[in-house]
């Protein structure tokens, strides 16, 4: 079982300053591990708003430089690393991120990347089946693993990337920031269990760089994902209504399809996918099946 945690399901220049919808990104919390995705503006304070100790954090990874994917990651790779006192977890970003773009801006600081037991950069060609360790060379002891493929995006940053994730059993897909790009993306994230994808916009407006519903619904259609979880959704496609607009991808598309909502989670069971009602002060959470 995998839970998804959303702590941003909102994008777009005017919404990640007005907040509207949270930018910090979401957590999958495996069976030995606790792995944050692009941890932007507020992430840690959404964490905490959460109930989630950032503590527990295994693994980072930040598929672009952009402000709202990384903004964050300094501050957790610290609580991952218990407060920079263990050599712990797994850093995994785009070249631009870890080495600077052509401009020769970096994302996260040389102090930070050296704080986890492993650095690595990652992109959109690579695929590798990571362990996740705790300690250095000998003393090392590993806390879980995760096989990851990297995922070509087509976005304003050169060396970003999607990804499929296999983490306990489960596949799970995740556009990033991309336009759709046909064929390749059909293939890549065909039958995974979930696809969260980066959807901006309701249609087209011109404007590249992101993926808007009549692009998702095409590569639903093609790709076939068990369901699909919309996020990074921006202000006209959230003031229009989120939920109306994956019922109408569910619609066009044939695919189940739910925009999520900041601070739920979303789980996995071999029963199926599940939206839980996580209840104040319990641990377990409801299982309401996603028909």
């Amino acid at each position: 079982m995998v839970d998804i945690l959303f702590l941003g399901t909102g994008g777009g220049r005017v919404n990640l300053i007005r907040q509207l919808r949270g930018t910090g990104g979401f957590v999958l919390q495996g069976k030995s591990l606790n792995i944050h995705i692009d941890p932007g503006p507020g992430a840690l304070l959404r964490l905490h708003s959460a109930g989630f100790d950032p503590l527990s954090l295994d693994a980072l990874i930040v598929t672009h430089m952009h402000v709202d994917h990384v903004s964050d990651a300094g501050v957790l790779i610290e609580a991952m690393t218990g407060f920079t006192f263990k050599k712990r977890g797994l850093l995994l970003a785009s070249a631009s991120v870890l080495v600077g773009d052509r401009h020769g801006d970096k994302s996260i600081s040389t102090y930070h990347q050296s704080l986890p037991a492993k650095t690595e950069v990652f992109g959109p060609q690579d695929s590798k089946k990571f362990e996740v360790k705790e300690g250095m060379d000998a003393n090392a002891h590993a806390i879980g693993s995760f096989s990851l493929s990297g995922v070509p995006v087509k976005h304003d940053e050169d060396s970003a990337f999607g990804f499929v994730m296999e983490l306990d059993g489960v596949k799970i897909g995740y556009t990033s920031d991309t336009e759709y790009i046909a064929g390749v993306h059909d293939s890549a994230y065909s039958g995974v269990d979930v696809l969260i994808a980066n959807n901006l916009k309701s249609a087209a407006d011109g404007i590249p760089d992101h993926l808007h519903s009549g692009e998702l619904i095409r590569l639903l259609q093609a790709a076939k994902p068990k369901l699909c979880i919309l996020s990074h959704m921006g202000m006209g496609l959230i003031q229009a209504g989120p939920e109306a607009e994956a019922a109408r991808i569910e619609s066009a598309s044939g695919v189940p399809t739910v925009a999520g909502k900041d601070g739920q989670y979303y789980c996995t069971d071999r029963c199926g996918w599940f939206r839980p009602e996580k209840k104040k002060g319990k641990e377990e959470k409801g299982q309401k099946k996603l028909e």
